[in-house]
């Protein structure tokens, strides 16, 4: 193939998606699923914490911060009554949430169940936080720490 038919099927092309642009969608829409394929399976991050649970020891250091009382609270409701069973990582492990003390919630089975790993908001930390300061000990912090290199 010449230069000068090389530059002029680049012209036709350009000048055919200056005309039609809506023609480069089945473009984008291929580049999409191969970029959703080619991820990691679940939104898996690829930098986790090499320690997946909770020792026995902090769930139950967990357990008596939050007075024995699971920490969820609905918007409009108070927080639950049922007592905690399980540490949650409140920012998933399965997303790249540390380990840690600071990125553990005590929860009840349903609420553990409930939150699966999702995410939390920004407003659901902020709250949990605000809470934490009414009955945590005064010598623990209530920050919510979940990224990798964070302080405990």
């Amino acid at each position: 193939m010449s230069t000068e038919h090389a530059l002029s099927l680049l012209a036709a092309t350009i000048s055919l998606i200056v005309d039609r642009p809506w023609i480069l969608l089945p473009v984008a829409v291929v580049v999409l699923v191969c970029s959703v394929l080619d991820s990691p399976a679940g939104g898996a991050c690829p930098s986790r914490d090499s320690r997946r649970a909770f020792t026995a020891a902090e769930r139950r250091e967990a357990f008596e911060r939050a007075g024995l009382q699971c920490e969820h609270k609905s918007i409009l409701w108070r927080r639950c009554t049922n007592t905690p069973t399980q540490g949650d990582h409140i920012y998933p492990w399965s997303k790249g949430g540390r380990t840690a003390m600071s990125n553990q919630q005590t929860l009840c089975p349903f609420h553990n169940s409930r939150k699966s790993g999702s995410v939390p908001t920004r407003m659901y930390i902020l709250r949990l936080q605000q809470r934490r300061r009414r009955y945590f000990p005064d010598d623990t912090s209530p920050l919510v720490e979940w990224r990798p290199g964070a302080a405990p």
